[in-house]
């Protein structure tokens, strides 16, 4: 291979890493250490060596961020936060739309007890919730809840005689289990014989949980809810990566881009970005507490339950700052594409 051709290669190869660089400084110094990394390269080469595209890739990243500042990456680092929390409970929400807002009817739940229950059961049902979710008690949310509580219809039954709470829950699992319920669990400590278990599973979209003691009145007692939605964690996992993307990319474009101002606009852009953040917070926040959680968390329940992520959202109080927190976001994209105010230079007489 003719040596001119190797060098067109080798030069061609060392642009494609030297796009590392900002596209200022490439256009200033791009020739200039092309022409040096040439003539340092030894004879016949025509790929750069893997040391020299480290160095390349690892300076040409310290000169962008050097670029953009430190200040920027602070903003970047608290806005990608932010919005990916925001984006995990918008997607969450979006998928539970698909859901039917109200709860499981009454004849829905007597019609399903007997592929549940083993044991006559009452013939009249209780719902409590009339919507799939509704928020009476968001105050609880920060101790273990989710502000949300899940509607749900009722069916009890009498516990059979001389049978313990063990045999009950296994009866009822092999009902479901024989009735096409799916998931079928029981939880519950099996040394303890005082201690309440409960037998969950799904079927056509509803979630039945069978809580199984003898403290209860009733001894059983089914609650029939809406179970989670199939594709819930993944919208939660795309809108939460896609919401911290964006407010990455808006924290480092934002503050880029206000360098270029005086220093009223950059005081403007701080202040606006500290409101943001403190109108945000607390719904953003509150999220992390809901993905533990289960809808039922903070109805005396601690069983299995559909879950559900903008719980944080909910929170009395933190809503309404939440959607008014849209307002400093749209003053700071204003603020970064407006255009500046041109200086007026008067004549000066002789």
């Amino acid at each position: 291979m003719p040596d001119d051709l190797r060098t067109v290669r080798l030069a061609r190869r060392y642009r494609r890493w030297l796009t590392a660089y900002p596209r200022a400084y490439r256009r200033e110094r791009g020739p200039e250490i092309l022409a040096t990394l040439l003539d340092a390269a030894d004879p016949g080469r025509s790929r750069p060596a893997a040391r020299e595209a480290a160095l390349l890739v690892r300076h040409g990243l310290g000169r962008r961020v050097a670029e953009f500042g430190r200040r920027a990456f602070v903003v970047a680092a608290f806005a990608a936060v932010l919005g990916g929390l925001s984006g995990i409970a918008l997607g969450s929400w979006l998928a539970w739309r698909e859901v039917d807002p109200m709860a499981p009817d009454q004849a829905t739940a007597i019609a399903l007890a007997p592929t549940v229950l083993p044991v006559p059961f009452d013939d009249r049902a209780e719902q409590y919730g009339r919507h799939t979710f509704w928020n009476p008690y968001s105050k609880n949310s920060w101790h273990g809840g989710t502000g949300v509580r899940a509607g749900r219809t009722s069916v009890t039954a009498s516990m059979p005689p001389r049978t313990g709470v063990e045999q009950v829950a296994a009866a009822v699992t092999r009902q479901m289990r024989a009735h096409g319920w799916q998931d079928v669990r029981t939880t519950g400590p099996r040394d303890d014989p005082q201690a309440v278990a409960e037998v969950t599973g799904t079927r056509a979209g509803y979630l039945a949980a069978v809580q199984i003691s003898d403290h209860y009145p009733t001894g059983l007692n089914l609650d029939l809810m809406w179970a989670e939605p199939p594709g819930h964690r993944r919208d939660t996992v795309l809108g939460g990566l896609a919401g911290a993307l964006l407010g990455a990319l808006l924290g480092l474009h934002s503050s880029k881009r206000m360098r270029r101002y005086g220093p009223g606009r950059q005081r403007a852009y701080s202040r606006l970005c500290v409101a943001t953040l403190l109108m945000l917070a607390p719904a953003g926040l509150g999220t992390i507490p809901t993905t533990t959680g289960s809808l039922l968390a903070n109805t005396h329940r601690n069983g299995h339950g559909p879950s559900v992520y903008w719980g944080g959202f909910v929170f009395l109080g933190a809503q309404p700052l939440a959607i008014l927190s849209l307002l400093p976001i749209l003053a700071i994209v204003v603020c970064c594409f407006w255009p500046q105010r041109a200086t007026v230079r008067t004549p000066t007489t002789v």
